[in-house]
């Protein structure tokens, strides 16, 4: 009697079939861990509090989410991007891979991965008082330090936002949820516009540009430095043009003197932005360094091309003034 199979796609977009009854490979088998609670969603599957069963070491349990092409289920190429993209980051703060678990089916895949007691972005809605400054230096150094590894390895997040950045007890944060990410090369291949969540999302990508570089990545990296400071959202849009409108209220109106080849940009003739000259960073972080301002500036600069780069952020004043970077400890 033939054996039920299910296909997928591998890491090549190869069409790979499978047994029904157990999943073929490297992989451990499910059992060996039991589910203690849901924790969280991402953006390409549930993750589950879990411990293994021998050891009884706490674990992250990503399950994969399954597409339906032509009524045949299979796992989405987006789930193999980020199996594959995590398992070649080896970073203390990019979340780990320890393993891939699988079971009776294609929709039994699980991402075994260290287990983090937080996000920032529920512990941000839950706190009472606000990070301090110091913690806000720990996180963000933290962050780009995560960062700066994938940047040097090729690999862009395109998805940077509160609740991908996993905290632990602690106080160390860990990227995560790179279901989004992309391996970027020269010369540049066009890619959709369509990543980031809109709240962190850069004004290039909200104008339409499919060339974009790492820098998206550092407009995420300043939207989430200002929202840590405020302890709230920082420009939080409910749609493209009201994202580009809280945008220029910020930081001013683009223009092709300041962000050459602005106006080439698919939206940017169709969507009429509010006129201002001014930058309201100062206004809007009360009570922030002068280096505090000038990071913030160098992240939310309109041109990808002049907007800071992870090394040279790291190496920023701000993070040599007092006071100086701290841990938060998660009660």
């Amino acid at each position: 009697m033939d054996q039920e199979v299910t296909s997928f796609i591998d890491f090549s977009g190869k069409a790979i079939t499978i047994p029904q009854n157990g999943f073929l490979g490297a992989c451990i088998d499910v059992n060996d861990y039991e589910k203690i609670n849901r924790i969280g969603e991402g953006t390409y599957g549930i993750v589950y509090r879990g411990r293994h069963k021998k050891s009884q070491k706490i674990v992250a349990l990503k399950r994969m989410r399954v597409s339906i092409s032509d009524n045949t289920p299979g796992l989405p190429l987006s789930s193999f991007r980020e199996i594959a993209i995590l398992k070649r980051l080896h970073h203390p703060n990019i979340v780990n891979v320890v393993d891939i678990a699988a079971g009776h089916g294609i929709d039994s895949i699980f991402m075994v991965m260290d287990y983090c007691e937080c996000d920032l972005g529920t512990l941000l809605d839950n706190m009472s008082t606000p990070f301090s400054h110091g913690e806000v230096k720990s996180l963000v150094q933290q962050m780009l330090c995560g960062m700066e590894y994938c940047h040097n390895h090729f690999v862009v997040h395109r998805d940077l936002k509160l609740p991908n950045l996993l905290l632990t007890k602690n106080g160390e944060l860990k990227v995560a949820d790179f279901g989004l990410a992309r391996l970027f090369h020269e010369p540049q291949r066009p890619m959709t516009p369509q990543v980031a969540t809109l709240w962190y999302r850069s004004p290039e990508l909200i104008l339409g540009s499919t060339e974009y570089t790492t820098a998206i990545d550092m407009w995420s990296a300043g939207c989430i430095l200002g929202e840590l400071l405020v302890h709230r959202p920082f420009m939080p849009g409910k749609s493209e043009f009201e994202q580009m409108r809280l945008i220029v209220n910020m930081i001013g109106a683009p223009s092709d003197r300041i962000w050459p080849g602005f106006s080439q940009l698919p939206m940017a003739r169709s969507m009429r932005l509010p006129e201002n000259k001014y930058n309201n960073l100062k206004v809007a972080v009360r009570n922030a360094s002068t280096n505090t301002i000038l990071l913030l500036n160098a992240l939310l600069t309109y041109d990808p091309r002049k907007r800071i780069g992870v090394q040279k952020a790291l190496d920023h004043p701000y993070f040599y003034e007092m006071p100086a970077a701290v841990r938060p400890v998660i009660q």
